[in-house]
């Protein structure tokens, strides 16, 4: 596959919100199984230790990282065969500090996929939302396997 540009840039005139990527992303859990999942781009780093450091980062925090955000998946195409993509919605936790998104850290490598998310606007869509601030200010998106034919042959086969 063509490799793709990922971007998280963070809130500016532009993008009030930011301006964050969607992946898929493959997880290795601890019994070794790959489960993959979609997540929103927050911040793209790399560590870097002092020069005067003995230390030698593992070859896993040694190459670009991405914070990300997870969706999970609320419906299947089957669900709504009229519509045939996947559903997701933000995930979050509540702590004694409020209601946040789940989030992590992964290796780059880990993103193997740039996926479009069309927001589930409900009856009808408010006019104050413009694609500048819409994966912000909606919580479920329809996972779209249609924007183009990667995109289409990898949602249609992944989770099955």
């Amino acid at each position: 596959m063509p490799s793709r540009v990922v971007q998280a840039y963070p809130p500016g005139e532009s993008f009030p919100l930011g301006n964050c990527d969607n992946v898929l992303v493959d997880i290795t859990g601890d019994d070794g199984q790959i489960t993959t999942c979609v997540a929103q781009v927050q911040l793209i780093f790399l560590l870097n230790l002092p020069h005067a450091s003995n230390l030698v980062l593992p070859s896993y925090l040694s190459c670009p990282l991405l914070y990300i955000q997870y969706y999970h998946f609320v419906a299947s195409p089957n669900d709504r065969p009229e519509r045939a993509m996947w559903t997701v919605e933000h995930s979050y936790v509540e702590d004694q500090h409020g209601k946040h998104r789940c989030g992590g850290v992964v290796p780059l490598t880990s993103a193997t996929h740039t996926v479009e998310l069309i927001p589930e606007y409900g009856e009808k869509m408010d006019e104050k939302i413009s694609s500048a601030v819409c994966l912000e200010s909606y919580d479920r998106f329809f996972l779209n396997n249609f924007a183009d034919k990667e995109s289409y042959h990898t949602l249609s086969t992944e989770f099955a």
